[in-house]
């Protein structure tokens, strides 16, 4: 089963977050990444929400748990966490949040790596509500030719690709509709 692109504002986040830490679990192990407690806490941090966090959020949150960090430890499993696969960093806005294709419960066991490392070949596309915070994850097929084609036109070599746009989700805008 497949979650929305943006959740309902009430949905229950914990099979979220559950469904995201046995993901991160099970594909660590299958690829042979050492997911250490830092890192387990710093992702379970992140899976908090559907929103953005960023690093000193965390460290402040993980500081409240009664873990003292240097920020370089955060950071490192920030690297970690999204050389994995597991989270994305919002460019604008130098925050983190969570691979909602993690968040569902659909990992066979067999095709675990490999579904996970081919959802993310294609430019990413993040829809992110102005008004609540929450963050759309798309992958970016239909316009991959337009921009390998602009691309290649013009040499430029792609380090990395992915597209932030900025608006109100439904549940946002349903709720100003229903304040008038």
């Amino acid at each position: 089963m497949t979650n929305p692109l943006f959740p309902h504002p009430d949905h229950d986040h914990s099979g979220c977050t559950t469904n995201l830490m046995k993901f991160a679990d099970r594909y660590c192990k299958q690829a042979g990444l050492r997911f250490t407690k830092l890192r387990r806490s710093v992702l379970e941090q992140i899976a908090a929400s559907h929103k953005a966090i960023g690093a000193y959020q965390i460290l402040d949150k993980l500081a409240a748990d009664g873990q003292k960090l240097a920020p370089i430890s955060v950071y490192r499993s920030l690297d970690f966490l999204q050389d994995a696969g597991l989270i994305h960093r919002l460019e604008s806005t130098n925050a983190y949040f969570a691979c909602q294709r993690n968040f569902n419960d659909d990992h066979s066991e067999a095709q675990l790596l490999a579904k996970h490392k081919c959802s993310h070949k294609a430019p990413l596309v993040f829809l992110i509500c102005e008004d609540c915070g929450v963050i759309g994850e798309i992958e970016g097929t239909p316009i991959e030719g337009l921009i390998e084609s602009v691309v290649r036109t013009e040499g430029f070599k792609v380090d990395r690709s992915q597209l932030e746009i900025k608006g109100i989700c439904s549940s946002c805008q349903n709720s100003q509709i229903n304040k008038l």
